[in-house]
């Protein structure tokens, strides 16, 4: 979501001048972080999950032909309401009036109808995956308890009809002063000056409106032949004429919701060394989770949102696009970072460009270019960071900064980080490597608020059930403990990364495509001496279950539960999610863009024309909330898993009680709500994880200090 900060922005014509300080100054500024907190050692692995939320509001009835769902746009007011409904609960809980109250945290994301959730505090070890899937429940209590009638929330990437006319309420035209989009309305973007300022500023920096562009289902070769040549529409008439889906605001690519988990390493190496073992994993977990077969009303031919965000913020210029005139190129502003005329090889928001740990190994698989200023990397250098590191700090800056507040342009660099998180929270990768904010991490280790180095994992797409959330969140911090626990090394090639992230967006990639993976994860020189590669195309099922001497990620995972002095209910639970991600690695179930795309091409008002019907969008979202609140099965996507369907957890009745005492709540919705809370899960555990301020309004303050960890962009 990004750093918020509250006063008036600057416009792009008056931040032009300030750009190369930004720069200069974030890099130093990251350097009195890297000063200040390199030394630290031993934290504790803490970690939390962040689900991003999107209110959907019902049209009609479910007989009615006409039905159809829109966006609701009132994210502003539900986030108020939650945010006093946790104060309610700390209030009741320091009186002694209510039992002990769980704390989530709230912030607001870059769609009016969207938020984000996290828990209010985190989880500690991995004996912490046994309180996830209860939090994610009480978050979606919380959250419907703070809806109107007539309005859900799923947990889905996004609502079908997103863009198609009519899909907002209340209902706004498109084509306003900020995004100048043919389909999305200003007014869908959250009322935070960050956001509009951020769609308008992409747009201008990049001299027109983004283009966003997926193949059509059953014309997936169309948009391959079109090249760099392909038609911009000026009308929704001429889009719709085109022969793949095409889209041209930002709202399209961050109006996707996704599930993202923070992990604290013990000190900076092991998180450099963590940050370069999970990158592999990026693109192989967005294709297990992939749940996004629409856009703009049509059914695409892939399933993931990664290429519509990448294109929906993609702020560079033609000349950095490769598609200005020769007669152009090596002109540009001297304001804008590379002039506005080095070519840059993909959007800010994409897969990873480089390792950054500290081994041999890393110059070896770095095997592709990185963009950067010489003159950054010797400065980073000069301050004691070495070359490897360097260069990834530096090929964050070769990005121009795109919000600034005229009130914090000159600051204190030893004390202030809002340049260096300017640009490090709108390189939108993969995965993100978190240096600690300063005065968090220069508490001690053991002090209650200290926050150190961290890595974030970011390219999964969310999923309906509260199950598939926990299981594939969980996967990640099991994972990590094997990574560490048995030292592994599963380095492959940049380029192969590469290839394997365009792979994992492909339709039914979990089951249909193969990807580049390291088969020799111990030994490297045992395979550099026979002369093979150690690594080989596998496809998912073999990656994750085992092929040949490759033993599989699931069977190390097992074995280290194994070896590891877990809790035996701990150990249980995930053998549960494991058996369940074994399942979908197989194609035993199937991947939520594929049970979506499937639900949409059998409902009775499809008319074989890749057009999602408002009746189809209406059932699915129905369908998909009544999954997610454990009133429908759906083995097809989670298979016969007996907690789907169990009762509601004893932390759902906090929800109800809080929602009781809300004020602006009719006694309508609260009965609505009180049916929906048919949720599945395991009782919340007691969390011994340090508590975390929860609850507040200041958003910046949550943003920059929140103890959960999830400081996320």
């Amino acid at each position: 979501m990004g750093f918020l900060h509250e006063s008036e922005p600057l416009s792009w014509d008056q931040a032009l001048d300030s750009l190369r300080l930004v720069r200069e100054h974030g890099i130093e500024q990251f350097l009195a972080v890297f000063r200040r907190c390199r030394d630290i050692e031993g934290d504790a692995f803490k970690w939390g999950d962040e689900v991003e939320h999107g209110i959907f509001s019902l049209a009609g009835d479910s007989d009615d032909a006409s039905r159809s769902v829109r966006v609701a746009l009132r994210s502003p007011d539900v986030l108020a309401e939650l945010r006093a409904m946790e104060a309610r609960g700390e209030e009741l809980a320091r009186h002694g009036s209510s039992s002990a109250h769980e704390p989530c945290s709230w912030m607001p994301e870059y769609g009016r109808w969207m938020l984000e959730s996290t828990p209010g505090r985190p989880f500690l070890g991995v004996e912490g995956t046994a309180q996830l899937e209860s939090n994610l429940k009480l978050r979606r209590a919380r959250l419907a308890a703070a809806l109107r009638p007539g309005e859900i929330a799923p947990t889905v990437t996004s609502m079908p009809l997103f863009g198609v006319k009519g899909f907002c309420e209340p209902h706004h035209e498109p084509e306003g002063p900020t995004a100048e989009s043919l389909f999305v309305p200003d007014e869908v973007i959250f009322p935070h000056p960050r956001f509009p300022t951020l769609t308008k500023n992409i747009r201008l920096r990049r001299g027109s409106r983004v283009e966003i562009r997926r193949p059509r289902f059953q014309a997936a070769e169309a948009l391959s032949k079109h090249g760099k040549s392909a038609p911009i529409p000026t009308s929704q008439a001429e889009a719709d004429a085109l022969d793949h889906v095409y889209a041209d605001a930002m709202a399209f690519g961050m109006g996707n919701c996704c599930l993202q988990v923070t992990m604290q390493a013990s000190s900076l190496t092991e998180s450099r060394y963590l940050y370069d073992q999970l990158a592999p994993l990026t693109p192989i977990m967005l294709a297990l989770t992939a749940a996004t077969p629409f856009m703009r009303g049509w059914i695409c031919d892939d399933d993931t949102r990664w290429g519509q965000l990448a294109q929906s913020v993609d702020d560079r210029t033609p000349a950095e696009r490769g598609s200005a005139p020769s007669n152009v190129v090596g002109h540009g502003d001297e304001r804008l970072a590379g002039r506005g005329a080095r070519p840059l090889r993909k959007s800010r928001y994409d897969s990873i460009d480089c390792y950054i740990g500290e081994g041999p190994e890393v110059s070896k698989y770095n095997d592709m270019p990185l963009i950067l200023d010489e003159a950054h990397v010797a400065r980073l250098v000069e301050g004691g960071v070495d070359q490897g590191l360097a260069k990834h700090i530096a090929h964050l800056f070769a990005r121009d900064p795109l919000v600034l507040f005229g009130d914090r342009i000159h600051l204190d660099d030893e004390r202030d980080i809002d340049h260096w998180e300017n640009l490090q929270s709108t390189n939108w990768q993969t995965l993100r490597w978190k240096p600690p904010p300063p005065d968090k991490g220069a508490l001690p280790s053991s002090a209650e608020g200290h926050i150190g180095w961290r890595v974030e994992f970011r390219s999964m797409e969310v999923q309906i059930t509260d199950f598939e959330n926990a299981a594939f969140s969980s996967f990640i911090v099991l994972l990590s403990r094997t990574i560490l626990a048995s030292n592994l090394n599963l380095y492959i090639p940049m380029s192969k990364l590469e290839e394997n992230m365009q792979n994992a967006q492909r339709r039914e990639a979990c089951t249909a495509e193969r990807f580049w993976f390291r088969i020799n994860i111990s030994d490297d020189e045992g395979v550099a001496t026979s002369g093979a590669e150690p690594f080989a195309l596998m496809t998912i099922g073999e990656i994750f279950l085992g092929t040949g001497s490759f033993q599989g990620l699931i069977p190390l995972c097992r074995r280290h539960l194994e070896t590891a002095d877990y809790e035996l209910a701990t150990r249980e639970l995930l053998e549960e999610y494991l058996a369940f991600i074994a399942r979908r690695a197989e194609g035993k179930t199937m991947t939520t863009a594929t049970w979506m795309r499937n639900f949409v091409l059998s409902h009775e008002a499809y008319q074989q024309d890749a057009r999602v019907p408002p009746a189809a969008a209406y059932d699915l979202m129905i369908a998909a909330a009544e999954i997610g609140e454990g009133k429908r099965a759906c083995p097809e996507l989670v298979g016969e898993v007996a907690k789907i369907n169990s009762g509601l957890p004893a932390a759902m009745a906090s929800t109800a009680a809080l929602a009781d005492m809300a004020p602006a709540q009719s006694s309508s919705s609260r009965d609505l709500t009180a049916s929906r809370l048919c949720l599945p899960g395991p009782q919340a555990r007691t969390s011994s994880c340090c508590a975390a301020s929860a609850g507040t309004g200041n958003t910046e303050a949550l943003r920059a200090d929140c103890h959960c960890l999830l400081t996320t962009a």
